[in-house]
């Protein structure tokens, strides 16, 4: 974990490279195993807020947390050193997936330019578009807000013998603006978001 980092002198670049994006990645809860502490933490504070009803919460949280588990073995199966998926490299428009990425070692390439929340310039596509084709990317992963027009343009420019329909574009959630989907809780989002990993790495 993160506690013995200093006995390890011998770190290479890389590493600490994934430390300063950890620093300015706010999305712990993508991983499953931050986001149980996170939920442990507001137990103790309803407990000590609401002392009557804290078996209530104690056992909601159990339930929860069990769930959380069952989740990360998923995760686990799929991405771990013993996991199904060999191909680790997942090309995002947002790099909101460090934590997830450290956790089941997945190395997120970020291609920038294609903003959930603005359109993209010509400039920006044409330099997600050069980055998808020198990758040899196939399927690049957007956030669930990610505007439609944005996504038609770049596809289009990837079209090629090795693309006959260009790059696939498949969603994965950051959970950072409420679900287009009602239905969507953070469970569901984030089995989508394994099932989607799993279609993208071909595993």
């Amino acid at each position: 974990g993160h506690d013995d980092h200093d006995d390890h002198s011998d770190h290479d670049d890389h590493d600490d490279h994934a430390d300063e994006e950890i620093a300015f990645d706010p999305h712990s809860w993508l991983d499953p195993l931050a986001f149980k502490a996170q939920v442990n933490l507001v137990l103790s504070e309803l407990k000590t807020a609401f002392p009557d009803l804290a078996d209530t919460f104690q056992s909601n949280a159990d339930a929860y947390m069990a769930e959380l588990d069952n989740l990360h073995v998923k995760y686990e199966d799929a991405f771990g050193d013993n996991g199904t998926c060999t191909n680790k490299a997942v090309a995002a428009n947002h790099n909101a997936y460090s934590y997830l990425g450290q956790r089941y070692g997945l190395d997120f390439i970020t291609v920038h330019g294609v903003d959930p929340e603005g359109e993209p310039t010509a400039a920006d596509i044409t330099k997600v578009v050069e980055k998808i084709e020198s990758g040899g990317i196939t399927v690049l992963f957007l956030e669930e807000y990610t505007s439609e027009s944005a996504v038609s343009s770049i596809v289009e420019q990837t079209v090629s013998s090795d693309l006959p329909d260009g790059v696939q574009t498949l969603t994965l959630y950051t959970m950072e603006l409420p679900p287009m989907d009602y239905d969507d809780d953070y469970m569901s989002m984030m089995q989508k978001n394994l099932d989607n990993l799993k279609i993208g790495l071909g595993c």
